[in-house]
């Protein structure tokens, strides 16, 4: 910033109203001064300068009349900054006191304030070796900082008021710099030296004066550019991975301030809409507010090791934090925390909330049937629950498919908890798993007598207990042709008859079945009856496999740790690598294999940390073991030989880049197709 008194001049001639012209001129030649103030009684009421002194006696023609004098004046404190006012033509500058300490001319100022400012410039720019020379409108070198004479070769005396346009070779005419275009990353040269850079019009009042040209050598300019683009190319990769990832990655330095945040930011979880807002504040002011606990930040720092925790905030958001302190030369210098949210989706607590009266906002799931919560994150899943929950009002039948491990029987129940047959009995009968000569008295009951053993009092069946509520029938495919068409009966006639009897026994019961099987390939294979079939199928719903909507697993695996590590009384954590594996995985056994595979990590690693290395055992075996030299010594079919070094490239690439979905990139080929030999190369 420039203020008054880094531009005026001091005051040299004074004289009073009634001084002659010839008195002024002379005052002025001694003191070889162009302007005179004129006071009245002790006060400045004006100025002349001797260019209007000279005008004056043309006019009269006589040096012994008093001066005639401009009052275009402003008076401004020295010490603020320069700005200019219209209808103005010269400044004089007081100090604190009011006391008139120097003066300057407008157009003056200008001209000073210009000079002053390119001085400025290359103050700031001599250390990043940028080059400025300034020319007049007759490209006469006026101003050469410098560095432009470093890298020219050429002193600036040398230089100085020398026809810049027929010293330098350029590409284009820089009379069109005069006619106000600027000229951007324009090549030229002199003295042999390759430059690039840019050339300005230089304005004064709104008139072009002459041009700036800024400039650097051109290999140090194409270096800097390179290293720019490389940096933003670098950040621009580096965000999207952060992005991609769903982690927010959060820098706090050894104070508790947050200093840095990037990647997916956890909104919910903060309170505030974007991450500036947070950026500069300390850890502790959240915590300190309860809007989420533990306080993460504060284990690190306590522990003097990576940790992680489940954060709890309010609202009843979670997440999942690593923290991870950052040490230079012995001395904490940050801690790098990585946060996932492994909330639930608000529709989903609504549903549960309004179906059984539970609160899950202090839980994830229960590991027991009744009662049994949903752990996801997927549009997917949030979608499938907001039909199921208007289908759940009616008492349509309704059909689940989808594969082995997928949760079927979770997703029954919560269509029974959101139905207004939530207090009644919620029965669920697997048909595979009873044999074939019971199916029939389990189902429906039976007189006593009706068969050896029978019990003499008879027995109730399923159908009949569930009277008023649900009955879950799991695997409806493996029920036998001869009970299907009793299952079709009671599907129509909403009534059975127990077996050994003849009196008929009304039930009032809604019908969810299940199936991993196409029932619709089973009747056209003549394995299932058609008209149950469309009986059955009246509300249809399609589960997606767990890797059709991977944004579930991250949330089901901490949900599985948590359970087991209260379960077994053990402390484990994953690290972030480690889930990566898990999130590329291909989980052909569904929800089912992921519950098994993380019980698994949680029994046999030694360590605190589950690490990528034990996750990868657990999925793909041991590589190790499975080795097998790249050739072969003997003749084999091809196909065979081929499929024995693919299965190689396979084992070893898992090995290096550690994910599925880096190696299908590398290979070429799906990461599904890579889960798949994989799992075949563990059997």
């Amino acid at each position: 910033m420039i203020i008054w008194k880094d531009i005026l001049k001091p005051i040299g001639v004074v004289v009073d109203t009634e001084s002659t012209l010839e008195t002024v001129i002379q005052r002025l030649t001694e003191n070889k001064a162009d302007t005179a103030f004129v006071k009245r009684e002790g006060t400045l009421v004006g100025y002349c300068t001797m260019q209007h002194i000279m005008e004056q006696v043309a006019h009269s023609g006589q040096l012994h009349v008093p001066i005639s004098y401009k009052s275009d004046i402003l008076k401004v404190p020295q010490l603020s900054p320069v700005q200019f006012s219209h209808n103005i033509s010269m400044i004089i500058g007081e100090d604190l006191n009011r006391e008139i300490v120097g003066y300057i001319a407008v157009g003056e100022a200008k001209s000073k304030i210009n000079e002053l400012e390119l001085i400025q410039l290359n103050q700031l720019l001599h250390g990043s070796g940028v080059g400025i020379i300034r020319t007049n409108i007759h490209y006469e070198i006026e101003f050469i900082n410098e560095t432009a004479e470093k890298i020219l070769g050429m002193p600036s005396s040398f230089l100085l008021f020398r026809n810049y346009k027929t010293l330098l070779t350029v590409d284009k005419d820089l009379d069109r710099v005069m006619n106000g275009e600027t000229l951007v990353s324009l090549n030229s040269s002199i003295n042999f030296k390759q430059m690039s850079g840019n050339f300005y019009p230089l304005r004064i009042n709104g008139k072009i004066t002459g041009l700036v040209h800024m400039f650097f050598l051109r290999e140090v300019f194409e270096e800097a550019v390179q290293e720019l683009d490389f940096v933003r190319n670098l950040y621009s990769d580096l965000q999207a991975v952060y992005s991609s990832s769903q982690e927010q990655i959060l820098v706090i330095d050894e104070n508790g301030k947050i200093i840095r945040v990037a990647g997916l930011f956890l909104s919910n979880f903060w309170k505030v809409d974007k991450p500036e807002r947070i950026i500069g504040k300390y850890i502790s002011e959240f915590t300190a507010k309860n809007i989420f606990q533990p306080d993460v930040f504060k284990l690190c720092i306590n522990q003097k090791k990576k940790v992680t925790a489940l954060q709890e905030a309010t609202g009843g958001r979670r997440i999942w934090s690593v923290a991870t302190p950052v040490y230079h030369e012995g001395k904490l210098e940050k801690v790098v925390i990585l946060s996932r949210d492994i909330s639930y989706n608000r529709d989903e607590r609504s549903f549960s909330e309004k179906a059984v009266g539970a609160d899950i906002t202090d839980k994830l799931a229960s590991i027991n049937v009744q009662g049994k919560k949903l752990v996801y994150r997927s549009q997917k899943i949030e979608n499938l629950l907001a039909e199921m929950q208007r289908v759940a009002q009616m008492n349509s039948t309704v059909l689940l498919e989808g594969e082995s491990g997928v949760g079927k029987e979770v997703f029954a129940h919560k269509i029974h908890s959101a139905s207004t047959r939530k207090e009644q009995p919620f029965i669920r009968v697997n048909c595979g798993a009873i044999p074939e000569q019971l199916i029939e008295s389990e189902l429906f009951g039976y007189e006593k007598g009706a068969f050896t053993g029978a019990d003499r009092n008879g027995k109730a069946g399923l159908f009949e207990i569930a009277h008023n509520g649900t009955i879950f029938l799991d695997e409806i495919g493996e029920l036998p042709l001869t009970m299907q068409v009793k299952l079709l009966r009671v599907l129509q006639e909403r009534e059975i008859t127990r077996v050994g009897g003849t009196r008929t026994v009304a039930v009032d019961v809604r019908v969810i079945a299940a199936t991993n099987k196409s029932l619709q390939k089973m009747v056209e294979a003549g394995e299932f009856r058609e008209d149950l079939y469309y009986r059955l199928n009246v509300i249809p719903f399609e589960i997606p496999p767990l890797r059709a909507r991977k944004e579930d697993i991250f949330p089901l695996a901490i949900f599985f740790l948590e359970q087991f590590k209260r379960m077994y009384e053990i402390k484990k954590s994953f690290t972030p690598e480690a889930i990566e594996v898990l999130e590329t995985y291909d989980w052909p056994g569904n929800v089912r294999e992921l519950q098994n595979i993380i019980e698994r990590l949680i029994v046999l690693s030694e360590d605190e940390w589950i690490q990528r290395e034990n996750v990868i055992k657990s999925l793909y075996g041991d590589g190790q073991k499975r080795e097998k030299p790249p050739f072969v010594f003997e003749i084999m079919p091809l196909k065979e030989a081929v499929e024995k070094l693919e299965n190689q490239l396979i084992i070893r690439g898992m090995q290096k880049y550690r994910t599925a979905a880096k190696l299908s990139e590398v290979l070429g080929v799906s990461p599904a197709t890579i889960s798949r030999r994989m799992k075949k190369l563990k059997e």
